[in-house]
């Protein structure tokens, strides 16, 4: 099944259903090619994010929700601090859900969805797929962080990673409903931390992250070991993957009339390695630069645009991760009981931005 479009997206999850949804209420063609019989990332992604940032995706999520969070329990190797906060700061969801409600307000606004139609060959303005030839003014490239389309377009690489594992275990004891636990230790995890997000009194979230795929197995079994995440290793998993994150953004996401959105992109926070707020957002951008420039004939601008508005807030969660990266263990469980005394507790409490922690 052939056709011509103003735009067609590569990849049916919520980014390219955002970024669908931008360009198809402007007006304009689209058409969103997703290779799998059905849309969505089927639950490879941790999810959760501050109720402020999914809101700003547009993005339908009430049917998504699973749980609230206002707070956290933070662990270093030896001290532990928990902050709770008085509102529900965060949501954890099912991606999958969400995944789905994207691309539907994207049909539900014009665009067309052609599920297992995977593209074989990229040329200019030209896609060749399993189902036909696509020809295309331009081309979004939402197609993840192992991205065909910035491969065949020779965009720069993606420099730095985060491997990630994870497992959603069931019929375990989950120590606090509405709280997060971090683990910050960089001997253990270094480059990133470990996480345990509640899903419900029995359910969780429990994964790590490291620098060096090398080193997932080491971390994997003294993460499990810990007193607080040894007891899920008695739960049920229902389902575990391993996934690499984007620490950075490509040095280039445009090129002619390709551009590339989310993870593709590289457009995640290197902090906590998330990508969906900001993906959606640079997708609403992409909407915009598209409109403009097919319909008034302006410049094609998208990297412009998104780097304004998000490069500065991205360059700043990449220092923080630097800064993280070079910290004793030591001088993190110093920190962790200096702010152990009631009164730094009453202050983080009453005025910590714990939405800092799941913003975008």
């Amino acid at each position: 099944m052939s056709g011509f479009f103003d735009v067609t997206i590569v990849g049916g999850s919520a980014i390219g259903g955002a970024s669908a949804a931008e360009c198809a209420r402007r007006g304009l063609s689209t058409v969103i090619l997703e290779e799998d019989p059905v849309v969505g990332k089927f639950r490879r992604c941790t999810s959760i994010c501050s109720e402020s940032g999914l809101r700003s995706t547009g993005i339908p999520f009430s049917e998504a929700t699973l749980n609230y969070i206002n707070g956290a329990v933070i662990h270093s190797q030896n001290e532990d601090l928990t902050l709770k906060l008085r509102e529900k700061k965060a949501i954890v969801f099912d991606r999958q859900v969400f995944d789905e409600r994207s691309v539907s307000r994207a049909v539900s606004a014009g665009a067309e969805l052609r599920l297992g139609s995977r593209v074989t060959s990229f040329r200019a303005n030209n896609l060749s797929t399993s189902e036909g030839s696509i020809g295309a003014k331009v081309i979004v490239g939402a197609d993840g962080v192992a991205s065909s389309t910035a491969a065949a377009y020779q965009f720069p690489v993606i420099k730095r990673f985060v491997y990630c594992y994870e497992a959603e275990i069931s019929n375990a004891d989950v120590a606090h409903k509405d709280l997060v636990e971090v683990f910050f230790d960089n001997r253990m995890l270094p480059g990133f931390f470990g996480w345990i997000v509640p899903v419900d009194e029995k359910t969780a979230r429990v994964g790590f992250g490291v620098d060096d795929p090398s080193k997932m197995m080491r971390a994997k079994n003294d993460f499990f070991s810990r007193k607080e995440v040894s007891p899920y290793k008695s739960g049920d998993t229902v389902r575990d993957f391993h996934a690499s994150i984007p620490a950075r953004p490509r040095a280039s996401t445009q090129k002619g009339n390709v551009i590339l959105v989310g993870d593709a992109a590289g457009q995640t926070k290197s902090t906590t390695g998330g990508g969906l707020v900001f993906g959606s957002l640079c997708a609403k951008e992409a909407g915009a630069s598209i409109a403009g420039h097919l319909s008034d004939g302006k410049e094609l601008d998208y990297e412009k645009r998104w780097r304004s508005k998000y490069g500065l807030t991205l360059s700043l969660h990449r220092n923080l991760r630097r800064l993280a990266d070079r910290m004793d263990d030591s001088l993190i469980d110093a920190a962790l009981s200096l702010n152990r005394n009631p009164l730094s507790l009453s202050l983080l409490s009453r005025f910590g931005d714990m939405d800092f922690l799941f913003r975008f």
